[in-house]
């Protein structure tokens, strides 16, 4: 049997195209045997440790650039199926489930009597190394988690920069690792003959189920994020939920015991060796400046308290796929605002993010008020106008129920167009004016086009009074 370490440095063929007309025995034949044409895969543990991993698509383009997926050993075969139940394919598993919430993994049932015989010959010493492991391992994940801005970053890597086929590459390799170690609780049965390896991957198919439909077939894309989410926040419900979601039922206690001593070890290494891979293909070291600053991150909160931090780091990093993910998995609460009474609208506008702009102008209500005041007074459409971007300007005034007229109560009644003038934008003068803004309406005692004489910008003067001879005239069409 190999090793641990060496699972996750398999042997992979130079003649990879001749491969593709053989049949899988003979493939997997030909790449134990072909010793001295090997290239060898990073693996995992040498990323982290080498001291030159620094650049994200150097180790990206060395780490999948190998073809692996045309390799005999890293085939997508899912845990075989158990008994007379057929594994559905992808398209069939997709079309047959409800939702991805009302069946997270693989429902199955066993041979009758099959656990009992595996679990005669399981060593009870490794359940509880397992769960000590699984233990650390949850701990290191969720305080890496709330640290700072690393979970946002990560979900976004996850959902929108690695590559499905990448990720099934990635997943079946650290499955290998883990199918082997609790391959080594039962020892002394395989020696025995007693049963196969193939039977003893139904403990895993029961303990893990969300490894074949949910990650391996992508029937929940956003599982993976849920239960690293759940490792960090103080939901113990949902924590309990999660380690104790087996797919199967037994009245033997002790089994019941140790398949969830075999989840908690799985899940819990599956979830860290992904995420280590993620730290070390980017650099994810905090200073001693950023630990103090973001000291706070570091405790766990209530689960509405990590959400609303979140999408406020989503918003100004302007991930729009993992702003999606928030809204539609996590509950957020459209309404949140930061400490300066900002809301989402009003963050995208300031940190420019256009994606997040047209992520809610898509979005069917309810969405964040479009009209809403910060502390200081302004709304989304000052903000914008304030950045000096017409295409912010423009996007804004495409959102249903917007003030193209909102005043600034702490700032003597002043308008978008006020503040166009102040500053002046003359090109959002004209989007402004264009959407039918009040030309009449005075900042304390000054009307826009007195505005624009004080400032002295003779074409936005030229444009204000064109737009107020056009408005006399509609008044005089319609008079």
């Amino acid at each position: 049997m190999q090793s641990l370490e060496d699972r996750r440095v398999l042997p992979l063929s130079f003649n990879m195209d001749r491969e593709d007309d053989l049949g899988h025995d003979q493939l997997h034949r030909n790449a134990l045997n072909q010793e001295n044409e090997i290239l060898r895969l990073p693996s995992i543990r040498s990323l982290l440790n080498s001291s030159q991993v620094v650049d994200h698509n150097h180790l990206q383009n060395e780490f999948f650039a190998l073809k692996i997926r045309n390799c005999p050993l890293f085939k997508a075969v899912p845990l075989p199926h158990i008994g007379k139940k057929r594994l559905p394919h992808p398209r069939e598993a997709v079309n047959g489930a409800a939702s991805s919430k009302e069946l997270p993994g693989l429902l199955f049932s066993p041979e009758k009597d099959l656990f009992e015989k595996i679990f005669q010959y399981f060593d009870p010493a490794r359940a509880t190394g397992w769960l000590e492991r699984a233990q650390n391992l949850i701990s290191e994940m969720g305080e890496w988690s709330r640290f700072g801005d690393n979970y946002v970053r990560f979900a976004h890597f996850w959902l929108a920069e690695l590559q499905d086929v990448q990720k099934q590459q990635l997943l079946e390799l650290e499955m290998g690792v883990i199918e082997d170690e609790v391959s080594l609780a039962f020892l002394e049965g395989l020696d025995s003959t007693e049963f196969q390896s193939s039977e003893l991957n139904s403990v895993l198919a029961a303990a893990l189920s969300e490894y074949s439909l949910a990650l391996v077939y992508n029937q929940n894309p956003f599982i993976f994020l849920d239960y690293l989410s759940l490792m960090s926040s103080a939901d113990t419900a949902g924590y309990k939920e999660m380690l104790s979601n087996i797919q199967y039922t037994t009245k033997n206690p002790q089994i019941a015991e140790w398949l969830l001593a075999i989840r908690a070890f799985a899940l819990a290494s599956l979830w860290h060796a992904i995420v280590k891979f993620y730290k070390a293909l980017v650099s994810t070291q905090p200073s001693l400046e950023q630990r103090a600053k973001n000291s706070v991150s570091s405790t766990r909160k209530q689960s509405s308290e990590v959400v609303k931090e979140r999408a406020l780091q989503t918003v100004q990093l302007g991930y729009a796929d993992v702003l999606d993910y928030l809204v539609r998995n996590q509950k957020l609460d459209l309404g949140v605002v930061d400490n300066k009474n900002r809301n989402l609208l009003f963050l995208a506008t300031i940190y420019e993010q256009s994606k997040i702009l047209d992520y809610f102008l898509e979005m069917a209500p309810p969405i964040p008020d479009i009209n809403q005041a910060a502390e200081n007074g302004n709304a989304p459409l000052h903000a914008a106008v304030n950045t000096g971007k017409m295409h912010l300007v423009s996007l804004l005034l495409h959102y249903p129920g917007i003030n193209v007229n909102v005043q600034n109560s702490q700032c003597d009644g002043a308008t978008p167009l006020h503040l166009a003038i102040v500053f002046g934008h003359l090109g959002i003068c004209y989007l402004l004016l264009n959407a039918t803004a009040d030309v009449e309406s005075p900042m304390g005692r000054l009307t826009p086009l007195q505005l624009a004489e004080i400032f002295g910008n003779e074409t936005i003067i030229g444009l204000i009074k064109m737009y107020i001879r056009k408005l006399k005239l509609q008044n005089k069409v319609f008079a």
